[in-house]
């Protein structure tokens, strides 16, 4: 009977024993130790809402909702940081995250990973997952899933993953410049330009605004007012934005530099709303010789430098006389007329005396 009782709890020890086992090797490998969410407003973010900073943040924990304000258009960031949790000799390579934001593309998912690294035994890393959030995102809360992946050196995955809640809103007044094109962005000789811009209503409200190109120095005022945008998301794209559009041309006056356009929306007309700036570069006009630096050399004064050296014989399409095969035949026909001019002069004087 004892014999019996002793194998009993041999039996129990061992099948303790293979659970813990069980457990601590199922505990090794990767981990997802910490995961935090920035979230990083476009420019017009501070005219939109009042006593907000730019940059908000958040901890992400397994089954949570991620407390940030995630508007869209917003730039976001999540920071991995990843556990090699094996005690020693076991080092994983081609480490990764991957973050998976369910069907918030319209109906698609947006998806991206990190860069690859190795881990050592013991070792953490962090890493960052980048997304913009779409422009036409619809409000709600979405899955999200932030995994980590490697491979031992055996030839085994690991994998781990914890899921989240990412909750978008709506301001209910949102009104942006979404797109601004300057063509060219460069001008010389030629100086028409052509400038762009979109603005849209991404919130919640139906909008009058007004839409203004400026430049002071360029002498640009452009503006158009009492523009209505819808904003149910049944609406078209059509009647959520409005494309602006103006061609001018930049005075010869002008100098060379570099000149701000400001491309301004203001709600209701009166209040600046979102402001973006487009740069446009002047520069000399070029000299119609194509800018080489080489002149017609039959229009230089005497002595004039062409290249480095004078305007002579060096030079191809120059010419000089002294240089040439008339030189000598010059010479002795002027000695020939000189001398006969001299013997007409003699029999003159001879015929007076007689």
């Amino acid at each position: 009977m004892i014999t019996t009782n002793n194998k009993m709890k041999q039996a129990i020890i061992v099948f303790i024993m293979a659970i813990l086992l069980a457990q601590l090797s199922l505990a090794q490998g990767l981990k997802i130790t910490e995961i935090d969410l920035s979230v990083d407003y476009d420019e017009a973010y501070t005219y939109r809402v009042e006593h907000k900073d730019r940059i908000d943040s958040a901890s992400i924990f397994n089954n949570s909702k991620i407390n940030a304000d995630i508007f869209p258009g917003s730039n976001i960031t999540f920071t991995v940081r990843i556990e090699n949790s094996f005690a020693r000799d076991n080092t994983i390579k081609e480490v990764f995250s991957r973050v998976t934001i369910e069907e918030i593309d319209d109906g698609a998912d947006l998806e991206d990973e990190s860069v690859n690294f190795d881990l050592e035994p013991g070792d953490d890393y962090r890493v960052d997952v980048k997304f913009l959030i779409p422009l036409d995102v619809e409000a709600g809360t979405y899955n999200t899933i932030i995994e980590a992946e490697g491979e031992d050196r055996n030839g085994t995955i690991h994998t781990t993953e914890i899921r989240a809640k990412l909750e978008i809103k709506r301001q209910s007044h949102d009104i942006r410049i979404i797109n601004m094109e300057l063509e060219p962005a460069t001008v010389e000789c030629e100086r028409n330009v052509k400038l762009s811009a979109q603005a849209a209503n991404l919130g919640s409200n139906p909008e009058n605004l007004a839409f203004e190109f400026k430049s002071d120095a360029l002498g640009i005022n452009s503006i158009d007012k009492d523009i209505f945008l819808e904003s149910s998301d049944d609406a078209s794209v059509d009647e959520k934005t409005y494309v602006k559009t103006l061609n001018f041309e930049i005075p010869k006056s002008i100098n060379a530099g570099t000149y701000p356009i400001y491309a301004n929306l203001y709600w209701k007309n009166i209040a600046l709303f979102d402001q973006k700036i487009m740069n446009l570069k002047v520069r000399d006009c070029s000299s119609s010789t194509g800018g080489d630096g080489n002149q017609d050399i039959y229009n230089l004064p005497q002595n004039q430098q062409v290249n480095g050296g004078e305007a002579s014989g060096s030079t191809e399409n120059s010419f000089s006389f002294m240089d040439s095969n008339l030189f000598p035949i010059a010479v002795i026909g002027a000695f020939i007329a000189a001398a006969l001019v001299t013997v007409a002069i003699l029999g003159y004087s001879r015929r007076n005396k007689k």
